[in-house]
């Protein structure tokens, strides 16, 4: 039997096991990446897709601007210039009081009696609506001086008369009277200015009443008369 292949063989196998380990082949296993390795990637790729972009451009809208314009109006407000006399007297028909203003006397009463048969219209205005009435201002003390005024309408007209009083101790008080026909009135002595109204025309005038005098006034269309 011939020996020679079967010595090849183990020759063989005793070479391959001294050759060193470096010339075996190796198995090659490749390292894994991590999930946050793989999530910055993805950022970072997303961030330059966006930054690659074509930027979008607004065009200029053609919309008028509407401008309004508002507008103030100034008013003037008118004013009136008063023009005093020597007595003023203020009648109101409307309530039928009279009032005169002189040094700001305090409304007060006085005694008096009247004898007009009925009860007249003073012509303040082309149409009075009511009847006036006798009107008294003033405070005076108690044991005042008097004497005695009897007014008289001649004039067969509307009549109305305003009396100031200025005592001789320095009182002031105003006396007023529609007269129909005639009034007595018991007023106190002193120094009077007047003011009558005579169907529509006004006469001034003074006088001086003096302790248990007796003064007639006579009221014409064109006069006062005092004795």
């Amino acid at each position: 039997m011939n020996k020679t292949p079967v010595m090849l063989v183990v020759l063989v196998m005793m070479l391959s096991g001294c050759l060193p380990a470096n010339l075996q082949p190796e198995t090659i296993n490749p390292t894994p990446i991590s999930e946050a390795d793989l999530q910055a990637t993805a950022a970072i790729l997303a961030q330059q897709t966006l930054q690659s972009l074509p930027t979008a451009t607004i065009a200029p809208s053609d919309t008028p601007v509407v401008m309004t314009v508002t507008e103030t109006i100034v008013q003037n407000t008118p004013t009136e210039t008063e023009n005093p006399i020597l007595l003023t007297l203020t009648a109101t028909l409307g309530t039928g009081t009279v009032t005169a203003n002189y040094e700001s006397p305090v409304i007060g009463t006085l005694p008096f009696t009247i004898t007009p048969s009925a009860t007249a219209n003073p012509v303040f205005s082309a149409t009075p609506t009511q009847t006036a009435e006798p009107q008294f201002y003033g405070t005076l003390p108690p044991k005042l001086p008097f004497g005695n005024i009897r007014l008289l309408n001649k004039a067969k007209a509307d009549v109305y008369i305003s009396l100031r009083c200025v005592t001789r101790e320095g009182y002031v008080t105003i006396l007023e009277y529609p007269v129909k026909s005639s009034v007595e009135a018991k007023a106190p002595a002193g120094k009077y200015t007047y003011v009558a109204w005579v169907g529509g025309r006004q006469f001034t005038g003074a006088f001086s009443l003096s302790i248990g005098q007796d003064m007639v006034i006579n009221i014409f269309k064109d006069n006062i008369g005092i004795k």
